[in-house]
């Protein structure tokens, strides 16, 4: 299947955890990716209560992650974490060597095609 590399800071599992804790049951996380305009694909998060056909599953000290086929042709290596700053706090995903935007985390696109 595809090479899939998924990397979840201390920080990220940890609010992670919070997070379905209060959901409950056997909820885990969804990693997708949508087609992005030209600066390259665009990634999100969302609880998800069960395993779908054809999703690779990744447990991460507890946590399942859930990610389908489509994204999973398209992931590549990815680092989730979770910061804090002025201007708000949430999860980051960042692409690992990903031709230079290594901190690129799922949007920012500054290229002025509008999407």
């Amino acid at each position: 299947m595809e090479n899939v590399q998924l990397r979840v800071t201390d920080r990220a599992l940890e609010k992670m955890k919070e997070v379905l804790r209060e959901v409950g049951g056997e909820a885990g996380i969804r990693i997708f990716v949508t087609e992005g305009c030209c600066c390259g694909p665009q990634y999100g998060l969302a609880i998800e209560d069960s395993e779908y056909e054809g999703d690779r599953v990744i447990n991460v000290d507890g946590v399942k992650f859930y990610i389908d086929s489509f994204s999973a042709e398209r992931i590549g290596e990815i680092e989730l974490d979770y910061g804090v700053t002025s201007f708000g706090e949430g999860f980051l995903i960042r692409r690992i060597g990903a031709h230079g935007d290594d901190d690129h985390a799922g949007g920012g696109c500054s290229c002025g095609c509008g999407h």
